[in-house]
């Protein structure tokens, strides 16, 4: 009974941090698009053209909020814009919750590469491989997350040295999959690790 309470907090907390930074996203949004709305409805209508369905107002504030991302895109790739992004991260973002979690999915699913700044590992703990994050590392010194299962959006922290820790070839996306799978899979993944 007792595990299974903790079963059931742990999922409510997994859950509440992935919808609260949502809940944001989706308000920033919104409130994005009436603005561009309020600014784009004087000049829908003095365009002599008529688009039957969703109209021409909502049509140029798709288009000019899509030319925005795609010139902030551009904007990001400057160093001026990354240091920004660094200070935003460390010094704001960080104190949402669940923000690094869907920072490291989201990149890794919009990049489709190994960009993600968490790396998916395993660590032998008791001479069980335990899978984690590396989410940080120097020199000798990796910082690891170790995600719950089947909850990976939370889980405990710890600092190991970097001999201690296997990378595996695999995305951070199927990581996270495989651990809401409570570690199908896995075995896997440490037999490609084998076969290297």
């Amino acid at each position: 009974m007792k595990n299974f309470i903790s079963y059931i907090k742990v999922t409510i907390v997994g859950g509440a941090l992935l919808l609260i930074p949502l809940f944001v996203v989706i308000a920033v949004l919104l409130k994005a698009g009436s603005l561009i709305k309020r600014v784009v409805t004087p000049i829908a209508h003095r365009l002599p053209v008529q688009i039957p369905g969703i109209g021409k107002e909502t049509l140029l504030a798709i288009l000019i909020l899509l030319l925005l991302c795609f010139l902030a895109g551009i904007f990001m790739h400057t160093s001026i814009a990354r240091r920004f992004k660094r200070i935003l991260e460390d010094d704001i973002l960080v104190h949402i919750p669940g923000y690094s979690y869907l920072q490291a999915l989201s990149t890794d699913k919009l990049t489709n590469s190994h960009d993600s700044t968490w790396k998916p590992a395993t660590v032998l703990i008791d001479g069980n491989e335990v899978i984690c994050f590396v989410v940080d590392e120097t020199e000798h010194y990796c910082s690891i997350f170790f995600p719950s299962a089947p909850t990976p959006s939370s889980g405990t922290i710890c600092a190991r040295e970097k001999q201690d820790v296997r990378y595996l070839p695999i995305s951070v996306s199927e990581t996270i999959t495989m651990l809401r799978r409570l570690g199908k899979g896995s075995a896997a993944a440490l037999e490609k690790i084998r076969n290297t």
